[in-house]
């Protein structure tokens, strides 16, 4: 027989049965969402709302059909309704902001409501159709087709979709059910407006506009809701027809055009509005400033526009920014100090290191040996451990240069004095002048030396670069050049060579524990015989150099000589006889030193040994000033980084001057000499390698790289013959016509003489 249809009083059940959201609302705010989806009519409500027994006022749902109808299925209605006396169903949370989003305790979506038997046990099939397509892709439609819900997986954790009269939720959730990220998407004045939002924020980070005729328009804000970005496309547009860049929320550069088209031109608002600010002129024409000038450069000036910002204004009107506010006399020079403080901060942290060195080195110089700006300490705050080296660099440069102007003009003051009978003028007394007047030095010395200042704020400001050196660098490089400058704690050009050693700890550092080196086999070896493989610093011009001595019996016979072992200690005594001088290494030395070379102890021992000795010697050096490596940012003669093998033949054995101007012709030269070594590298300043013109045993079509040392250890009529430190067991042979090509540069060395 036909079920009959249901009461007002039952469909209202049934309702609250699949939307359980509902449940704890009046009955006028149910019935009138019933009203609007279509499940009650006007006079159902006004049947459901009359009392069912007498005058009580209090609804109580009717059930009996539901039950009569289930029975008369077969179905057993009180199956799943046998429950514990004591059982109390928990009533659903939801999210506050989500109404749909059912939550657990701690405020997670519950993720059990996206199983599929949870969406069946919720919607009624009756009136909505659930499917889980094979990509398990779970969508909720009405049977109209209209779309209500869908659940799917997106980089692995579920991305839900809530369609509610047009407009369109979704909700990106993490794995253990907080929110991530959504989105709202609604129809306005014919316009779709999508905005996207981090789930912590108040503000959408971008919305998409998308308009009738296949446009869209693009806008991102910040976390406080001001604009910071915005351009329009057209439909099918390969780039903009305009965009608009922000700052504190007003525009800073406006490109009208596409690039597609070539036809765009850009203004840099922002620039416009400072040279306004400074060029301004009172209601009687006198020069004047604008008081916006204060916020366009603290709130408008920033880290993203700084570099274009100076450049476009010195483009447009031929002054620097930082000149043109010291120039405003009308400004307090607190203001005119606190501006021009805020630009050089953004100028030192987003330009390049090596352009914002050389800047700060040149402020610094002037805070120091000229009038004082007071500035000193604002200078120092800007050095990062980017631009470091190129300050500490730069600055003794400047020393250098100063003293070189200074010379010139002591010599052509005491000239004068050669014309005053009895008064001798010599060379010697004119470079003492100049060095008191204009010595070089560093600048942790210099500002040691800065009398302006008390002894606290002189000890502040070096620490405070003492630190900058440190701040990138690991616990155990730390540590240890904290415990190289407590050995000469107010040697400040001691000091300032430990920070130049810091700098150079990635590649230079051989005591750096990130480079350690797995040193099984090595320690066992006590000979220079054995496979030798480079550490990870770049001392590639050293062993290239002792693999060539190790090639030759000769010349091995005279290294033997020159590395000891104490007897009683088991240290390593090494006779650097060009320099004559002696270093010991100790078996502490040889823990501590873990970037080192495999393969043999006594190479080790050289590698120390050579860094002791270039650490001495830059301690010593007072007048030499470092070299940054432009392209790679390491600092020459500080550390073992980066040489050439000539300079550890000379060290260990002594110069030859006759060797002097001497030139290699590869095509003849016979690499076989027992007396000579030989070591070679491609000329170039930049990182390249050349391939297809030598062979190994171990590689048909071998690489050779530029910036990097390679022993040549023997030739024959058509073929040179090269080791690379990288592995000393896997000989390289290249044609002495391929060499040409390869136009590298040669060192060779032999033994001086004995007179």
């Amino acid at each position: 027989m036909p079920i009959p249809e249901m009461s007002p009083h039952q469909k209202y059940e049934q309702f609250i049965k699949t939307h359980p959201q509902y449940k704890n609302m009046s009955l006028d705010k149910v019935c009138s969402i019933m009203v609007k989806e279509k499940f009650l009519t006007q006079n159902e409500v006004k049947e459901l709302k009359k009392p069912l027994f007498g005058n009580s006022t209090t609804y109580k749902p009717d059930t009996s059909f539901i039950d009569d109808g289930m029975t008369a299925l077969g179905i057993d209605i009180n199956k799943n309704k046998s429950k514990p006396k004591n059982y109390v169903e928990k009533p659903k949370k939801y999210h506050p902001k989500f109404k749909d989003l059912e939550i657990t305790k701690d405020g997670r979506a519950d993720l059990n409501q996206f199983t599929l038997q949870s969406l069946k046990s919720k919607y009624d099939s009756k009136k909505y159709n659930i499917i889980k397509d094979e990509r398990g892709l779970i969508s909720v439609s009405k049977k109209d087709g209209t779309p209500v819900m869908s659940i799917s997986q997106r980089f692995s954790s579920p991305f839900i979709t809530y369609n509610n009269d047009g407009k369109i939720l979704q909700i990106c959730l993490k794995k253990d059910g907080n929110i991530e990220s959504y989105s709202t998407q609604e129809v306005k004045n014919g316009v779709i407006v999508k905005s996207q939002y981090n789930y912590s924020e108040k503000y959408p980070y971008v919305m998409y506009e998308e308009y009738s005729d296949g446009s869209h328009k693009q806008t991102n804000y910040d976390k406080t809701g001001k604009i910071t970005f915005q351009d329009y496309w057209k439909k099918g547009g390969c780039s903009a027809q305009w965009a608009i860049e922000y700052s504190n929320g007003k525009p800073y550069k406006k490109r009208m055009g596409s690039y597609e088209e070539d036809n765009y031109k850009i203004e840099y608002i922002l620039v416009n509005d400072l040279e306004k600010d400074i060029t301004a002129k009172n209601a009687i024409g006198l020069p004047t400033t604008r008081p916006s000038l204060s916020d366009n450069v603290l709130k408008r000036i920033t880290y993203d526009n700084i570099l274009e910002t100076l450049e476009e204004y010195q483009k447009k009107t031929g002054r620097s920014l930082t000149d043109d506010i010291d120039n405003e006399i009308g400004l307090p020079r607190t203001l005119r100090d606190t501006l021009i403080n805020h630009i050089e901060t953004l100028y030192t942290k987003a330009g390049k290191p090596e352009e914002t060195g050389k800047y700060l080195a040149q402020k610094l110089f002037d805070d120091i040996q000229g009038l004082g700006s007071g500035k000193l300490a604002d200078h120092v705050k800007m050095i990062n451990p980017q631009n470091l080296k190129y300050v500490l660099t730069e600055y003794k440069q400047l020393t250098i240069h100063n003293l070189g102007e200074t010379r010139k003009n002591v010599n052509k003051c005491l000239s004068l004095l050669e014309y005053i009978p009895g008064v001798n003028f010599n060379y010697k007394t004119s470079e003492n002048i100049a060095s008191k007047l204009a010595p070089i030095e560093g600048l942790l010395t210099a500002i040691q030396g800065e009398s302006g200042l008390k002894q606290s704020e002189r000890n502040k400001l070096i620490k405070q670069i003492v630190d900058t050196s440190l701040n990138d660098k690991a616990p155990e490089v730390q540590k240890r050049v904290k415990r190289d400058i407590s050995q000469h704690p107010k040697d400040y050009h001691k000091v300032e060579v430990d920070i130049y050693r810091a700098e150079n700890s990635k590649d230079g550092d051989l005591r750096n524990p990130e480079l350690k080196q797995q040193r099984i086999e090595t320690s066992k070896n006590k000979s220079f015989n054995g496979q030798i493989k480079q550490g990870s610093t770049g001392d590639c011009w050293l062993l290239a150099g002792l693999n060539s001595i190790i090639a030759k019996p000769n010349m091995l016979k005279e290294l033997e000589k020159l590395v000891k072992t104490d007897p009683k200690t088991g240290d390593y005594i090494v006779n650097l006889k060009g320099e004559k001088q002696t270093i010991r290494v100790t078996k502490n030395d040889l823990k501590e030193y873990t970037a080192i070379a495999l393969g043999s102890e006594k190479v080790n021992a050289i590698e120390i040994a050579m860094d002791k000795y270039i650490r001495n010697k830059a301690y010593k050096k007072i007048e030499q000033y470092p070299v940054v490596d432009d392209e790679f940012g390491y600092v020459y003669d500080v550390t073992i980084d980066a040489n050439f093998s000539s300079f550890l033949w000379r060290t260990l054995f002594g110069d030859n001057y006759d060797l002097y101007d001497i030139k290699i012709e590869p095509s003849t030269e016979d690499f076989n000499n027992p007396d000579r070594v030989y070591e070679m590298h491609l000329n170039g300043s930049e990182r390249y390698d050349v391939s297809g013109l030598a062979k190994s045993e171990k590689e048909e079509d071998y690489r050779i790289i530029s910036r990097h040392a390679y022993s040549i250890i023997g030739s024959d009529e058509n073929n040179i013959y090269l080791l690379n430190p990288w592995d000393s067991e896997d000989k390289i042979t290249i044609t002495r016509e391929n060499f040409k090509k390869l136009n590298a540069g040669i060192e060779f060395y032999e033994l001086p003489k004995q007179k």
